[in-house]
């Protein structure tokens, strides 16, 4: 700690923050490994049905006669359904991939740190935290950029409320931000 204070580099207003090993893995393990795992055990159930299609669709079909004639669910509305859950996996894997890349080396640094005699250059530090600070800002952006309801919101909001951004609605009414009842009377919000 005295070497880092006061080195020719840094001022008096310094403030060091170490952390000891058992907290530093304790930390770690909690805030990004523990959770880290979850996700990837989750996102393993949602994509295990799709590495064994054929097992999967056996069995969601009805057991069937061998005389009887073989009936396939409706093409279209299948195809569909798969592109919707093939594009929800893929926006799924993008977000947790940058979220991974972008707080690993914090968290890995975390616990290497106390082990090597705090030799982690703290500019190198900075970087890292910075990064995982980076993942919080892209979010939504990766939202808006996978996600079509998203991306229209996104574009009303930064817009006020333009609305070119807005969703025809099926009775031909555009509808408010939002309203309020004061009094027995209704208030447009906007």
């Amino acid at each position: 700690i005295q070497q880092r204070q006061f080195n020719k580099a840094s001022n008096s207003t310094y403030c060091i923050f170490m952390v000891n090993k058992p907290y530093a893995i304790t930390c770690s393990v909690v805030a990004f490994y523990i959770p880290f795992l979850l996700m990837a055990l989750a996102y393993h159930r949602i994509y295990e049905p799709w590495q064994h299609p054929q097992k999967s669709q056996h069995l969601q079909e009805p057991q069937q006669h061998p005389q009887e004639p073989r009936q396939h669910p409706p093409d279209q509305h299948s195809s569909h359904r798969m592109r919707t859950e093939t594009k929800a996996a893929k926006t799924l894997c993008i977000i947790m991939g940058c979220f991974c890349l972008c707080w690993a080396p914090f968290f890995v640094t975390n616990i290497v740190d106390p082990f090597i005699n705090y030799t982690v250059p703290g500019k190198l530090w900075t970087a890292f935290l910075w990064l995982g600070y980076i993942n919080s800002g892209l979010n939504p952006f990766l939202y808006a950029f996978l996600n079509k309801a998203f991306r229209r919101a996104f574009l009303i909001i930064l817009c006020c409320g333009n609305e070119r951004y807005r969703r025809p609605s099926i009775l031909g009414q555009t509808v408010p931000c939002s309203t309020t009842t004061i009094n027995g009377s209704t208030h447009v919000l906007r």
